[in-house]
């Protein structure tokens, strides 16, 4: 098989997949009135990086070749669909979604940072544990449950720095330490993998060549087991961490664009109000 047939051929287009990206178009599109906006426009991008990244020969490479291919996957699913998804839900849709008892409970549980920041940190490294990585590759189950677990999870991390209704995010400053601590995170565990010696990931020693590319990925791209780990971890390590870079600068330009002085002193008083125990969380009131 060459380049081009393996590329146009390696579509999975998993059922679950495309009925989940269906069923959340036609529901967000109903609850806006189907009208298109700068926030229909994030949703739309994040549903469509979704099912990219799962059925596409991405996946299948990650899947059968190249633990590479498999983490520019989990950043895709863990990192930037949740983050388009969150910041393409409305503010007044949310607020009416979390009035709702048991969901605005949910969120005031989950959304904790401590919570918030633990579950997306700690996936990253649960799932990449060698012996889980590997049993997630054989096990198709698994396999969908992480797909899944990323993209809820990630929702939920990004949540205290991006959530839709703007009570429930941390002032600018802790969103920094946040997204500053999830980098270092990201960053141990991509510098382990990076210098780790190669065969952390004993599934992509002697993959089985059912496309027949390895001879070309191990030959002509010079892509040995070594190499693919190595890049691997560096995807975790360098792009993953500006991505959190990125999102933090974001957050201030924000807190230094809002408003004027309003926008800082509403900061420092949700800051003050937190710290005093008030609840500044509407929606659950």
């Amino acid at each position: 098989m060459n380049i081009l047939e393996f590329l146009t051929s390696t579509w999975t287009f998993e059922p679950w997949v495309l009925i989940t990206a269906f069923l959340l178009l036609i529901t967000y599109g109903a609850a806006s009135g189907f009208r298109f906006t700068r926030k229909t426009a994030l949703l739309t991008a994040g549903t469509a990086l979704m099912v990219i990244a799962v059925v596409s020969p991405l996946d299948y490479l990650g899947r059968n070749y190249l633990f590479s291919a498999h983490m520019i996957q989990h950043i895709l699913l863990l990192l930037i669909v949740p983050l388009l998804l969150l910041l393409g839900l409305p503010e007044s849709a949310a607020r009416k979604a979390l009035a709702v008892k048991p969901l605005g409970s949910i969120m005031g549980i989950l959304g904790n940072p401590v919570i918030a920041w633990s579950l997306g940190v700690g996936s990253m490294w649960v799932w990449h544990m060698p012996s889980l990585h590997d049993a997630v590759l054989r096990n198709e189950t698994l396999y969908i449950a992480q797909q899944i677990s990323f993209v809820f999870i990630g929702a939920i991390f990004w949540w205290p720095v991006f959530a839709p209704v703007k009570e429930r995010r941390l002032e600018p400053l802790r969103s920094t330490l946040y997204l500053a601590s999830a980098c270092l995170g990201c960053t141990v565990l991509g510098i382990l993998i990076t210098f780790a010696g190669a065969g952390l990931y004993a599934a992509y020693l002697s993959p089985v060549d059912s496309a027949g590319i390895l001879p070309y990925l191990r030959n002509d791209l010079c892509l040995t087991p070594g190499v693919d780990q190595q890049i691997g971890g560096l995807t975790m390590w360098v792009p993953g961490c500006l991505i959190y870079l990125t999102a933090s600068m974001i957050t201030i330009a924000e807190w230094y664009g809002s408003a004027d002085s309003g926008g800082l002193t509403s900061a420092g008083a949700r800051s003050g109000s937190r710290e005093s125990g008030q609840n500044l969380q509407p929606a659950e009131r």
